[in-house]
């Protein structure tokens, strides 16, 4: 009887030991196939084409290709990080990815500054090609993305005049006018002897509407996103150049992931970018050129031998930039001269 009543209290014992162990070994499978959860700062809303046309669609792209296994949550609106903080917040870890523009952080990229140069970048497809190919052939460029992982970089859609009472039709026409924009056009206005207002974009329509500033230099994709349609009549197409921009990962968090996940996410950045952005951006500039044109309001494209006027007033600014970087033990003349020939 005492010999039953031990088996009976043995065999209990290992139907114990067993179920705790294939307990365990569940939640160890639960845990190790848990998604990894990546965050991704942006400063732009939801509504801006950048998110739900280029960079949503890479998220979604690669949860795909790991099959799930890699989750990026994106924080918008400047919910993580400040828009000027955003390299820093990838830098300290406090994002494992961002994007965000150069001329947040001014000094930081000497070099990749080549492509927010007045009039050198016509075209966001053309520039941000430029630019990353600038970054495979110069190791002066690459170095200055040591401190992250980077995955890609961008040009925006070039500047173009936005006027209130008087339409900008020759270079004549620029001089002395008032025009809000985002310091990144400085330059080419000042070599156009026009008054650059400096402010932030949300800033922008208000200025242009109390009459403080008799026009706007944005692309046209922030062009509609701001409403500068409600406060502009006439609108000149001259491409005052773009503003590059980075996309990067954190280095630790990428050093943690996976050699797969790794992989997947090089293929889809590749595959996808920067021409995802560049296409969501350009859809949006033919819908700002649509509403405009909708609304009665006239749209001027200037000839090639005047452009080549305005762009000449460029010059001066290109020779102090490669002069600046010569200073520096950089090579801005080379950098300068392999990107206008990848541009033309």
């Amino acid at each position: 009887m005492k010999e039953t009543k031990v088996l009976v209290t043995t065999g209990r014992i290992a139907l114990i030991i067993g179920l705790a162990v294939l307990f365990s070994f569940a939640r160890q499978q639960a845990l190790a196939e848990k998604p990894i959860e990546l965050s991704f700062a942006m400063h732009i809303p939801a509504k801006a084409a950048p998110y739900p046309n280029a960079f949503l669609p890479w998220a979604q792209e690669i949860e795909k290709r790991t099959n799930g296994r890699l989750k990026i949550k994106f924080y918008l609106s400047q919910t993580l990080v400040k828009a000027r903080d955003s390299y820093d917040g990838v830098v300290n870890g406090i994002a494992d990815m961002a994007w965000g523009s150069h001329s947040w952080t001014g000094g930081r990229f000497p070099l990749s500054s080549v492509m927010g140069l007045p009039f050198l970048s016509p075209d966001t497809f053309i520039g941000s090609h430029a630019l990353n190919n600038l970054y495979q052939n110069f190791p002066e460029i690459q170095k200055e993305y040591e401190d992250v992982h980077l995955l890609f970089l961008w040009v925006t859609l070039p500047y173009e005049i936005h006027t209130v009472k008087k339409p900008v039709r020759t270079i004549a026409d620029m001089q002395g006018l008032k025009i809000a924009t985002q310091p990144a056009a400085r330059a080419a206005l000042e070599g156009l002897k026009a008054v650059p207002v400096t402010m932030p974009t949300p800033k922008i329509y208000q200025t242009v509407e109390k009459g403080v500033a008799d026009g706007s230099a944005l692309a046209w994709g922030a062009y509609k996103a701001w409403k500068l349609v409600e406060v502009t009549k006439y609108h000149t197409n001259v491409h005052l150049g773009g503003v590059p921009y980075w996309t990067a990962m954190n280095k630790d968090t990428w050093a943690k992931l996976p050699k797969d996940i790794q992989e997947v996410i090089t293929a889809v950045t590749a595959e996808m970018m920067p021409d995802k952005l560049c296409g969501a951006v350009t859809a949006e500039m033919g819908k700002g050129i649509e509403i405009t044109k909708g609304r009665g309001q006239e749209i001027i494209d200037i000839s090639p031998a005047e452009r080549e006027k305005w762009v000449a007033t460029s010059k001066q600014a290109w020779d102090k930039w490669v002069a600046d970087m010569e200073a520096k033990g950089l090579p801005g003349r080379a950098v300068l001269d392999e990107a206008l020939k990848l541009i033309k």
